[in-house]
């Protein structure tokens, strides 16, 4: 075992062992019953510790945060008390995750990491719909892209709504400009967090019912996405018409890319909501030179907390990632540092 490999080894335990013990050792030491203060046998105390590492606070940070004592805070990591429903939330809202990871109903997939965030990952799902779309109006004629919207992966309410609204505006013959000036209002009257994606399906609908080429439409989609779509040179398009478990499959024989890249060996054991802590504080570049790097079982166990959407970004950075020994060791060693300090023992 290489030196690298046996510091990833030491670490990787204390995680693993404080998965373990976090909450049921202390409370256990003083006769707590165990099983009033779980959700569906996950220590809640354990995992509001963690996030609250992950961000580099303080039990009296965290406190002020949420208008409670230290020492309430410290009753919760320690599996003494749990938080109300009220705080709960308020704890959700803070760390940016849901209740049911919070208290262990469910382990929902990461769904952004670094630069690839949600509405950056739905646009460009969207963005490849209007690409699909702009194929189709070409060889087959528009009512073929209406017919065609079953079977787009976005899955966008305003993109169905779009093009039979652009169909029979124009079956009713009115004039072009007029007809997508009502299409952009309808954009505009979107929900903020919505109204990018309209104002991109406007412009780009605009462009195919105006015979616009297939590289003028991927560069106006693009503009609206940002630099890493427009990188990403049309691959996008091949990787999503693959399933999720594909993907996943294509790792499972995957060799390390030398036998000194082998630090996150031990991580393979940690469970979900460990790797998905890690995930959440990590960014896109560091998590594909790393992941490059592993083996497959490393990659599998990482890239099967990522959801659909952000794990189709992360694959192709993989894939087409061409670095160095060094850039691999340099990420899997940060990884480490990420995962040792949000997952290491209570002082308190």
């Amino acid at each position: 075992m290489t030196p690298g490999a046996a510091q990833g080894r030491l670490i990787m335990e204390i995680l693993i062992e404080s998965q373990d013990a976090a909450g049921i050792s202390r409370a256990c030491r003083k006769g707590v019953h165990m099983d009033s203060l779980k959700y569906h046998e996950v220590a809640v105390g354990a995992r509001i510790y963690s996030l609250r590492m992950a961000k580099g606070m303080t039990q009296e940070q965290l406190a002020e945060v949420l208008s409670v004592t230290p020492a309430a805070v410290s009753k919760w990591e320690r599996d003494l008390a749990v938080p109300s429903i009220e705080l709960l939330w308020a704890l959700a809202d803070f760390f940016d995750c849901d209740i049911d990871d919070l208290v262990g109903r469910k382990d929902a997939r990461i769904e952004a990491v670094g630069a690839y965030d949600a509405e950056k990952l739905r646009l460009s799902v969207t963005g490849e719909d209007l690409l699909k779309c702009g194929e189709i109006s070409r060889q087959k004629g528009f009512p073929a892209m209406q017919a065609a919207i079953p079977g787009l992966k976005s899955e966008s309410a305003f993109l169905a709504f779009s093009i039979p609204y652009m169909m029979y505006l124009t079956m009713r013959q009115t004039e072009p400009e007029q007809a997508f000036g009502f299409l952009e209002n309808y954009a505009e009257a979107l929900p903020e967090a919505e109204r990018r994606e309209g104002h991109m399906i406007a412009a780009a609908l605009k462009m195919i019912f105006a015979g616009g080429k297939q590289e003028e439409l991927s560069e106006l989609i693009a503009s609206y996405i940002g630099m890493e779509y427009r990188q990403k040179g049309g691959h996008m398009g091949e990787i999503l018409n693959r399933t999720r478990q594909e993907i996943i499959d294509t790792y499972k024989d995957k060799e390390m890319y030398s036998g000194a890249t082998d630090l996150l060996e031990e991580a393979a054991d940690l469970g979900d909501f460990e790797i998905q802590t890690m995930l959440r504080n990590m960014d896109e570049a560091t998590l594909t030179a790393a992941l490059a790097g592993a083996s497959g079982r490393v990659a599998v166990r990482f890239l099967s907390n990522l959801a659909d959407r952000v794990l189709y970004f992360i694959h192709e950075d993989v894939e087409r990632w061409s670095g160095t020994e060094e850039e691999v060791l340099a990420a899997q060693r940060k990884v480490l540092e990420i995962g040792s300090f949000c997952m290491k023992h209570s002082q308190s």
